[in-house]
């Protein structure tokens, strides 16, 4: 079988990433990769030593979209610490749902991603970390973000995985973030 087709490292994130978005971490196999891409199995090996390496390189690209989506909210909040938080937790929420595959590879399904660069979730969560410290002082922000982060991130998996039938999910995540939101920093 002769291939003819050349591929990068950007192209061959860009193809896990699309794969994993549809299908989900399972579907995700170098072979597979290689017939979506046509192209030799082996090629991909030329970019990416192992597939955890390109999971790795799909979790860098998501942890951006993320802190792009995060950062987004913040500003738009203004400059209340309070108001961006909430909006951030609200953000958070809606990413998750829009990919929630993508949400499971960095957060649930696999054990932490080792080798991302600058953009690790603390880094992804600057933003957060950036008006906590405001509320709680610089002293404390890292524990409140990881507070946050961890009231919202079970409010979501709760709701990804489908616990919160019984109510109205959105609801449950406003009031809570709200009632958390308000007493940081008093």
């Amino acid at each position: 079988m002769v291939y003819k087709k050349k591929i990068d490292q950007d192209m061959l994130v860009k193809s896990t990433f699309e794969l994993l978005e549809r299908e989900g971490v399972e579907a995700i196999s170098m072979r597979r990769l290689a017939t979506l891409l046509d192209v030799r199995a082996s090629s991909l090996y030329n970019h990416f030593r192992e597939k955890s390496a390109l999971l790795s390189a799909v979790a860098e690209k998501g942890l951006l979209l993320l802190a792009k989506e995060l950062e987004r909210a913040s500003s738009l909040a203004n400059s209340d610490p309070r108001r961006q938080i909430y909006a951030m937790g609200m953000t958070y929420r809606e990413w998750a749902l829009q990919h929630p595959q993508l949400y499971r590879l960095l957060f649930t399904d696999t054990p932490p991603i080792e080798d991302i660069s600058s953009s690790s979730p603390i880094a992804a969560f600057a933003p957060v970390l950036t008006a906590t410290g405001k509320l709680v002082g610089q002293s404390q922000a890292a524990s409140a973000t990881q507070a946050i982060w961890a009231f919202v991130h079970g409010h979501v998996l709760l709701e990804l995985t489908g616990h919160l039938q019984q109510c109205i999910p959105v609801e449950g995540l406003q009031l809570g973030l709200k009632c958390f939101v308000q007493g940081l920093g008093r």
